[in-house]
């Protein structure tokens, strides 16, 4: 499925290029937006809440999100998410680079840009669109093009969440100089989710280094743990898309 989704990804790319080339992408550099603080509001709280705007999943499918997207946002405002996440991926994940500027034109938190970047092209990318802070996967990317994508983020302000899923991930995060690092619960091969998987990996992140926990992530008790294992944030979506009520389902996983 991996192999499947970056093989896409790349075709898309590649056309993304012919009709926008580097030299005019990073033209559009000097109209983007002031960015809005990520890294600063995941800090200082005992564990501060990414809400996932997204449509689908390959192990799922559709998740049904009727809401718009800027509503759905505003209600993950409201409910005391501390940013949002924006899939962008759209043949597996049915997001959208409008989705993630509906998002951003809808509220105030930093938006991170949740997707598969294979390219540095997809890094200025996102900050003309309106991204405050990207994914990069730890497993898709050699640790010095890791190390030189986090160099790229810096200059542009992006800040960046490494996703791991391995010791050997972590190792490479680490070392390249991540900032924050995400455990994704979920195997990208098989799609499964156990959040027991960040708990295992939580005591190898150095101090300094913001924990995130991604996937599987649907009651209190889920984040009670997480927490106490040393995550500082947690990432959750289907949960919240599922949600009859965003808000309220983020003040029940925050305890409140």
């Amino acid at each position: 499925m991996l192999a499947r989704i970056i093989a896409g990804k790349m075709t898309k790319l590649a056309d993304s290029k012919r009709r926008m080339p580097e030299a005019a992408l990073q033209e559009q550099l000097k109209y983007a937006g002031e960015i809005r603080p990520f890294k600063e509001a995941l800090s200082g709280k005992e564990v501060a809440i990414i809400a996932e705007v997204k449509r689908a999943s390959p192990s799922r499918g559709s998740l049904g999100l009727r809401t718009p997207v800027e509503t759905l946002a505003g209600h993950y405002q409201r409910g005391g998410a501390s940013a949002i996440s924006v899939l962008t991926e759209e043949d597996y994940f049915m997001g959208s680079v409008t989705d993630l500027q509906s998002v951003r034109a809808a509220v105030q938190l930093p938006i991170l840009r949740k997707d598969f970047i294979v390219d540095h092209y997809q890094l200025y990318e996102s900050r003309v669109i309106g991204a405050d802070a990207v994914l990069l996967i730890a497993g898709l990317l050699d640790e010095e093009t890791l190390r030189r994508y986090l160099g790229i983020c810096r200059e542009l302000g992006l800040a960046t969440l490494v996703e791991t899923h391995s010791q050997e991930d972590l190792a490479s995060a680490i070392r390249a100089g991540a900032e924050i690092i995400g455990v994704n619960n979920r195997d990208l091969n098989t799609f499964k989710t156990d959040i027991s998987h960040t708990i295992s990996l939580a005591g190898l992140v150095p101090d300094g280094v913001l924990l995130v926990s991604e996937s599987g992530i649907f009651t209190a008790d889920d984040v009670k743990r997480l927490s106490e294992a040393g995550a500082d944030a947690v990432l959750v979506g289907e949960s919240l898309v599922r949600s009859a009520d965003p808000a309220q389902k983020i003040r029940e996983l925050l305890g409140g």
